[in-house]
């Protein structure tokens, strides 16, 4: 209704318009460059408005024929998208294929269509590594660097580039520019942790698993007995190089962190290399009532240095006094009392060790004794020679079931 009544104001303004026009036409001069047109104020004002109309006609062609240029460019650029796309995934469907070859070429043809984004370039670096070809991989990796969102891709590839040329330090590096992200980057705090292991850098391999990043990558259960581990290889160090406290300090943290035997062994040693021995009697002696070990046992003998065997003999006595009944207890009185001649208490601990009842480890160190024993008190070589075979016999079986050493990957496990 309302657009009615403004068309009809409108044709009731131009007919008035026109009407005032013809009845009052009045006259117009144009001059220019020497023409001159006289008319009418009513033809001028008829031409105004055809020029405006053809003008307003001129500027709608252009616009219509910019915007179907337009069009069609963008419709080429969807075009040449489309086929980067496809060729990108082509490319990376390659790279799991393992066809280097292919790969380096849609990479390239991707390129060319697609330009050198992000993904063209993970493109390349995948195809590069693929490849083996170290300066491409360098210079896609170098170009990922720039960007915090693909930044963590190229250093794991210039650092997993680097291990494969033997260049530890620097693919250390890479690892530690990754760390400073922030990010829970678990093969850049493996690798670290790797790296200062095989270096003896303990202090260096505990900053790493105590870090901000290794308390992501490590459950709490994995971190403790991680830092134990390391915190025995740094005592043994510490102590190596005369700084007794300080490997007395390592041992005992080690033990508050499940270290166990070998923990309280150097502790026990560190205190003694201070004289204060008798503090670390204590420790060995609860743990030996936990689970005797060999290894206690020598720890609780050197606690006081330059002690005759037959004290020694009787000091074992107050040691597994605990446990008395367990194989560990009785090798060990037994040893001590071979040491201060006492035959008849050795041969009593030593009764039943060498039976199938107990294990090859066991039965071997038995057997060893057992020919010390035959050959101190009786000087019967038949006897030792038929003792140290069965302590042969027991070794070689005991042997075959110890595993392998640890390595530095066997510590992270």
């Amino acid at each position: 209704m309302i657009r009615i009544v403004l068309y009809v104001v409108m044709v009731a303004a131009l007919v008035a318009g026109a009407v005032w026009l013809a009845n009052d036409p009045g006259g117009a001069t144009l001059t220019w460059r020497g023409w001159r047109i006289d008319t009418s104020v009513a033809v001028l004002v008829v031409a105004v408005v055809v020029f405006m109309a053809m003008l307003g006609a001129a500027m709608k062609l252009f616009a219509w024929i910019r915007g179907s240029l337009r069009a069609y460019a963008a419709q080429q650029r969807e075009k040449r998208m489309r086929k980067g796309l496809v060729m990108l995934g082509d490319g990376f469907a390659a790279v799991h294929a393992g066809h280097a070859a292919s790969a380096r070429r849609l990479a390239r043809d991707a390129g060319s269509l697609l330009g050198d984004t992000p993904a063209v370039t993970v493109l390349r670096k995948q195809a590069a590594a693929l490849d083996g070809d170290a300066v491409e991989l360098k210079a896609a990796a170098e170009t990922l660097l720039e960007r915090p969102e693909t930044e963590m891709a190229a250093l794991r590839s210039l650092a997993t580039r680097a291990q494969s040329d033997g260049d530890a330090i620097g693919a250390a590096g890479f690892a530690r520019r990754a760390l400073t992200r922030g990010d829970s980057a678990a093969w850049a705090v493996h690798l670290l942790l790797d790296h200062e292991i095989a270096a003896g850098r303990w202090a260096d391999a505990l900053q790493v698993v105590e870090g901000a990043a290794g308390r992501q990558v490590f459950t709490a259960t994995d971190q403790e007995r991680l830092r134990a581990r390391l915190r025995i290889q740094l005592a043994q160090v510490q102590l190596a190089d005369g700084q007794t406290i300080a490997a007395a300090r390592s041992a005992q943290r080690a033990m508050e962190e499940g270290g166990g035997v070998l923990a309280v062994a150097l502790y026990a040693k560190a205190m003694t290399a201070q004289g204060k021995g008798k503090k670390a009697a204590g420790e060995i002696e609860r743990l030996w009532a936990k689970g005797p070990d060999p290894v206690l046992a020598a720890a609780y003998r050197a606690l006081i240095p330059g002690e005759t065997a037959l004290d020694w003999a009787r000091r074992a006595e107050t040691l597994v006094q605990s446990n008395p009944d367990d194989p560990e207890s009785r090798l060990a009185l037994a040893e001590a009392s071979l040491g201060a001649e006492l035959w008849g208490r050795a041969r009593n601990r030593l009764s039943g060790l060498t039976s199938e009842l107990h294990t090859p480890s066991v039965r071997a160190r038995a057997a060893r004794l057992m020919a010390e024993l035959e050959n101190g008190e009786r000087g019967d070589a038949e006897a030792v020679a038929r003792w140290l075979r069965e302590a042969l016999k027991a070794g070689a079986v005991a042997a075959a079931t110890v595993p392998p050493p640890s390595s530095a990957a066997a510590l992270l496990a």
